[in-house]
């Protein structure tokens, strides 16, 4: 397989990963030459959308949202709960691209998923867009699992939660974005579902260390430190830090990316 030229990696982060969004949004302004995108979880969810030219519909509706505040805490109560639905999701994409293939964009994508019956990563770069992303984003206890050609998918960040090192395997360059924090604010009177999701943030983070490559890719961390992870009210505040990381090092990426 002939490398491509750019990649951008974009990590998970659960509502934090929306500051993807505002990244992407700064390259396209600078004309910034991606030509394949590699996602986990959230990071696949923005990037497929993104691949799909459908990333500026999203990100209104997402606003939109948000500024709900009745529906962003409804939404926040569910996901505390466990019961989060793929389904709603799905139907909430499909309302930017329905029946959309992955192999049928203009710019190569890859989604990340977990295998439960191998523990193996998964590189979902064919089919259904939608399909993909929603095997992609299924967090183990509050989604469930995706069937998929046999498999068992879950949450990529799992294994992979920001797949730098799949994405230099494709590509010459990589510029590595990482919504996760790199350290933590324990929330004081926090429930169960707190101390749940604050220690996966901490493995997740161990995990992107172990498997960082700044010899082969330009590593950008986006200042996320203090966000819960399901703030649905905040959608337009991280999309603005995604943005600012992004301005922050245009000309570190341009001197990156400069062919």
């Amino acid at each position: 397989m002939k490398k491509r030229n750019l990649a951008v990696a974009l990590s998970g982060g659960s509502v934090r990963g929306l500051a993807h969004i505002g990244f992407l949004e700064v390259l396209e302004e600078h004309h910034i030459p991606v030509d394949c995108i590699v996602g986990t979880s959230m990071g696949a969810l923005v990037g497929g959308l993104y691949a799909a030219g459908k990333l500026k519909e999203f990100k209104d509706r997402i606003i939109k949202l948000s500024n709900n505040k009745i529906l962003s805490l409804l939404l926040s109560n569910k996901i505390r709960k466990g019961e989060g639905d793929v389904k709603a999701v799905e139907k909430l994409l499909n309302e930017f691209i329905k029946n959309k293939k992955i192999e049928d964009l203009d710019i190569n994508f890859t989604a990340i998923a977990t295998d439960l019956k191998t523990g193996k990563e998964v590189y979902l770069d064919e089919g259904n867009l939608v399909k993909n992303i929603s095997a992609s984003i299924s967090i183990p206890g509050i989604f469930q699992p995706v069937k998929m050609k046999g498999m068992l998918l879950v949450d990529g960040g799992v294994i992979d939660p920001l797949p730098q090192e799949y994405a230099s395997e494709i590509a010459d360059k990589v510029i590595a974005v990482n919504a996760m924090p790199t350290s933590f604010i324990h929330k004081k009177g926090g429930d169960v579902f707190d101390v749940i999701s604050e220690s996966i943030g901490i493995i997740t983070n161990k995990l992107i260390k172990l498997k960082r490559h700044e010899e082969k890719c330009l590593f950008i961390q986006l200042k996320t430190k203090g966000i819960d992870s399901y703030d649905f009210k905040s959608a337009e505040k991280i999309i603005e830090i995604g943005r600012r990381s992004a301005k922050k090092n245009i000309k570190k990426i341009i001197k990156y990316t400069k062919i």
